[in-house]
């Protein structure tokens, strides 16, 4: 944790410069002189201390979101869209869930790249408007800086990765390794990104930490081996011929988890209830649907994470509104339910 501390320090110097295209105000060129950086770069802004790339549009913003997504394009083709950084490297970040504690100034140079969909380390040198339709700008990434900004988050990312995978066997299959494995696999992500972009200021840096960092796709099939070990038993109260129950198993079958045949440590419990409702003047009749649903974590006796769904099913009888209500909840519940179950995952720890 020491070595981790220090890279903070070294960084926080850099990180003002670091986070994200530079906050001042430049003022845009427009002269009949075409600079020379809009053709050739690396005439100004030299190969052996930036990495530069050349954006243009219709207006300014446009042309420097432009050169932000050029530049990153440099760092290979795993990278994609206008930042390395993803969202929720970001929320971890911000929830102080990776090891940047230290470090407020690295906080904001990851967050403020998020928010201004750029990528750490780079700013808009240059701005220029050729005076009838098109705007040029010129984002540059100083190496030096980009060198030791990039290897103290590559450390501190690995390090954390590292605690949030420290988790004793008596407690390896639960909810709680599988969230940490889950957005360490995040964590990691981001960090091979990190990688490349290292790769490219500093070559030498990059070789010697590739091999020694961890991969998303390992943390995840760790997830999966979890998962499989994890039973969830279901119980559904008024369920018609098990149809609830079966939307559910579904979706945590799908996910990856066990279902209980039994009673286990995490239960999946849910009342369906069904009741007749008038529409005025309308000959019909309609049954309203409610399944009220709670995961439970038994060796808390807590829920863990409610879920509801509830909708109207009508038809000229009551009974074949009934089933098309069940029908109804089955199909929200396969559609709906997996996306709430990874929005719960994605929020723990």
């Amino acid at each position: 944790m020491h070595s981790v501390v220090c890279v903070f320090f070294a960084v926080l110097t850099l990180a003002g410069c670091a986070s994200g295209p530079s906050t001042k105000k430049l003022q845009t060129k427009v002269s009949s002189e075409r600079p020379e950086w809009i053709d050739n770069p690396r005439a100004v802004y030299s190969d052996t201390q930036y990495v530069s790339a050349v954006g243009y549009g219709a207006d300014r913003e446009t042309a420097e979101k432009s050169a932000l997504g050029s530049l990153v394009a440099i760092f290979g083709q795993k990278v994609s869209g206008k930042t390395i950084v993803n969202s929720r490297y970001t929320e971890a970040v911000r929830a102080g869930k990776v090891l940047v504690e230290e470090d407020s100034a690295v906080q904001r140079a990851v967050t403020s790249s998020w928010d201004q969909k750029s990528i750490i380390g780079a700013e808009i040198k240059d701005t220029w408007f050729d005076g009838v339709k098109t705007f040029y700008a010129v984002a540059v990434m100083d190496k030096a800086k980009a060198m030791v900004l990039y290897s103290g988050l590559i450390e501190s990312n690995e390090s954390t990765v590292k605690k949030m995978t420290a988790i004793p066997i008596s407690e390896r299959n639960t909810l709680d390794a599988y969230t940490r494995f889950d957005l360490a696999a995040t964590i990691a992500d981001t960090n091979n990104e990190f990688l490349n972009v290292l790769s490219v200021v500093s070559p030498g840096a990059a070789a010697a930490r590739r091999g020694t960092i961890s991969t998303g796709d390992d943390l995840r099939l760790e997830c999966r081996k979890i998962a499989e070990n994890i039973p969830i038993f279901i119980s559904i109260e008024n369920d018609r011929n098990e149809q609830i129950k079966a939307s559910f198993a579904s979706v945590l079958s799908a996910a990856g988890f066990k279902i209980a045949k039994q009673e286990s440590r995490y239960a999946l419990r849910a009342r369906l209830t069904l009741s007749e409702t008038q529409l005025p003047k309308n000959p019909n009749k309609f049954a309203r649907y409610l399944v009220e649903a709670n995961l439970v974590d038994g060796s808390t006796n807590t829920t863990v994470m409610p879920y509801t769904v509830n909708g109207r099913e009508g038809h000229a009888t009551l009974d074949e509104a009934e089933h098309r209500a069940v029908r109804s909840a089955d199909k929200k519940i396969r559609q709906e339910f997996g996306n709430a179950f990874s929005e719960f995952l994605g929020k723990q720890n």
